[in-house]
């Protein structure tokens, strides 16, 4: 029983984790602070 408490915990854990990783994510796509990787049409690109 105490393995399947354990178990649980670290599940747990890595969710909140990943929830987190991914609203960052979201919210910096929402403010437009993303990149497509064309720098062409980027007007946030400071390297040339």
């Amino acid at each position: 029983m105490p393995s399947i408490l354990g178990n649980a915990i670290v599940i747990a854990v890595l969710v909140v984790v990943v929830a987190l990783a991914v609203r960052s994510l979201w919210k910096s796509h929402k403010s437009g602070g993303h990149c497509n990787g064309d720098c062409s049409s980027c007007g946030g690109c400071h390297h040339k």
